[in-house]
């Protein structure tokens, strides 16, 4: 056999000697034996491939061998999973909210910036409502402990607790829930000193003005140039309503509170006063449109200009309302409309809605 193949080889290549010259048929020879070295290859590694897949154990383990695990699939979050021995809810939802981010990986830069992180986020915050404060302060500074593990993390967490939690515009803002993210990241040993001065002084504003602390007094000035004070309004409740006369949010919520009935009687018995307050420095727009402001309600300027000066009440965006009781303690700390209402509706005999 392998001499039939040598001969074969060899008259082959006298053939193309003799019709086109030596030169031509080594080249065309050459390039005979290239094309069978490149398809053996070619079939040795196909071979090499199906040994191996044959080789790979599959499935979920059967017969004692484990399965390879997918690194492109593997889970980035496992939800806790609370212990059948646990039925009352309250003690049920302490352990989910206690261990909610044991389950949470930290090797994948791209997860933790991830949409799925923020949604994991924003469904934690949802799940505190049904714990009590000290279990929800002990969550979420277990939370930012936990992230402290990886650089990236920890600082994408500061970032989703200012976003949720501090922006005057998210529904989501609780100042409750943001008051131990600060704490912790003031204990951090992932921030410099540099880095906590900002949380540091955000939790100075925080811890101020708390519900049943009592309000800081001012002085304003109402449109016909009459001195007066804060502490001097009497009423059952007084609404401080801190606007700005260009102020687009604050047109609106004016129009619905002045539009509410029963809102507007609890001002005609006594019940309720509110006084809009103008805290900057631009007197001649806010008089050219003080008249513009709902029948009843107290008008005034902060001429003294303490209010923002000594940050007297943190105003990050407006209207900012804070509600008061009759000795002018705080109730609602920079409410919502349907915080102030949904409290005023519970405490008024009649429908505010």
């Amino acid at each position: 056999m392998k001499n039939r193949v040598k001969n074969s080889l060899r008259n082959r290549f006298e053939y193309l000697v003799n019709e086109y010259g030596a030169y031509t048929a080594a080249l065309i020879l050459s390039g005979f034996l290239t094309l069978i070295t490149f398809s053996l290859i070619a079939l040795l590694l196909l071979a090499a491939c199906r040994q191996n897949r044959t080789d790979t154990p599959s499935g979920d383990g059967g017969n004692g061998v484990p399965a390879i695990k997918d690194t492109v699939h593997v889970a980035h979050y496992i939800r806790p999973e609370i212990p059948q021995m646990m039925t009352a809810p309250e003690q049920r939802a302490a352990y989910y909210v206690k261990h909610y981010w044991d389950g949470y990986s930290l090797a994948d830069t791209a997860f933790i910036h991830s949409d799925d992180t923020e949604q994991l986020y924003a469904d934690f915050l949802n799940a505190l409502q049904y714990v009590d404060a000290t279990e929800y302060r002990s969550a979420l500074q277990s939370m930012m402990s936990r992230m402290e593990a990886d650089s990236t993390a920890y600082a994408h967490f500061c970032t989703l607790g200012e976003k949720y939690l501090y922006d005057p515009n998210s529904p989501m803002r609780n100042e409750d829930y943001y008051i131990p993210v600060l704490e912790q990241m003031i204990a951090s040993t992932r921030l410099t000193e540099l880095d906590k001065l900002r949380p540091a002084d955000r939790l100075k504003q925080a811890l101020k003005n708390r519900p049943g602390m009592k309000a800081p007094d001012f002085s304003y000035v109402t449109p016909k140039g009459k001195q007066a004070r804060m502490s001097g309004i009497t009423a059952d409740y007084t609404l401080l309503f801190f606007y700005d006369p260009d102020c687009t949010n604050c047109r609106e919520v004016e129009q619905i509170l002045s539009e509410m009935p029963a809102f507007v009687e609890m001002q005609e018995k006594g019940i309720l006063r509110v006084l809009a307050v103008y805290p900057d420095e631009d007197e001649n727009e806010w008089l050219l449109k003080s008249s513009q402001m709902p029948r009843g309600w107290i008008v005034g300027w902060n001429k003294q200009g303490d209010i923002r000066s000594k940050t007297l009440y943190e105003i990050r965006a407006t209207p900012t309302m804070y509600l008061l009781d009759k000795q002018k303690k705080v109730i609602l700390k920079d409410a919502s409309l349907e915080q102030t209402i949904q409290y005023l509706s519970a405490v008024y005999p009649g429908p505010i809605e």
